[in-house]
């Protein structure tokens, strides 16, 4: 008789140990746990690799690099919570016979910051509604808001385009 309370007791430790792993699963969040712009970067009108990228936060408080020199096809810009402008400084180098030039532009996204309570397993964070970007225009041709509304998901939010 002792075997079967066994038996019964590993059987019900598996499904409360099943339970509990369904209960604090977080397939529900996606892996981008912050709501960060995803901007895409362009060349003409299809998405390319670009080298030479360097971005950096201006007035961002601690270290604001993001991209130093770095060959990429999209680029998180991250904005703060605690204001309604956040604004980064973008260079592209290129070489140019044996020396090395490069060109500046400055993307400001205008926002507001709305907090969004996802779930217990995701908790909370904040989203953000742009309301218009501006941008300088000495490598970038344009910048395109895909999504007005910034949120976790891994998609694409803006697009920037350079001049060739």
């Amino acid at each position: 008789m002792k075997l079967p309370c066994r038996i019964a007791a590993i059987a019900m430790l598996a499904l409360t140990l099943g339970a509990a792993m369904v209960a604090c699963n977080d397939t529900s969040c996606y892996e981008n746990g912050s709501s960060l712009p995803l901007a895409a970067l362009y060349v003409g009108n299809s998405q390319q690799t670009i080298g030479g990228i360097t971005v950096m936060g201006i007035g961002a408080p601690g270290d604001s690099l993001i991209l130093d020199s770095a060959t990429v096809k999209e680029v998180y810009l991250p904005l703060r919570a605690s204001v309604t402008t956040t604004s980064y400084e973008l260079r592209r180098w290129f070489v140019n016979g044996t020396d090395r030039v490069c060109y500046r532009d400055t993307i400001t996204f205008d926002y507001q910051p709305i907090e969004y309570f996802h779930s217990i397993e995701c908790g909370a964070m904040f989203n953000f509604q742009v309301n218009r970007v501006n941008h300088t225009s000495h490598v970038i041709d344009s910048v395109v808001v895909l999504t007005p509304l910034i949120t976790n998901k891994r998609t694409p939010a803006l697009r920037i385009h350079f001049a060739r």
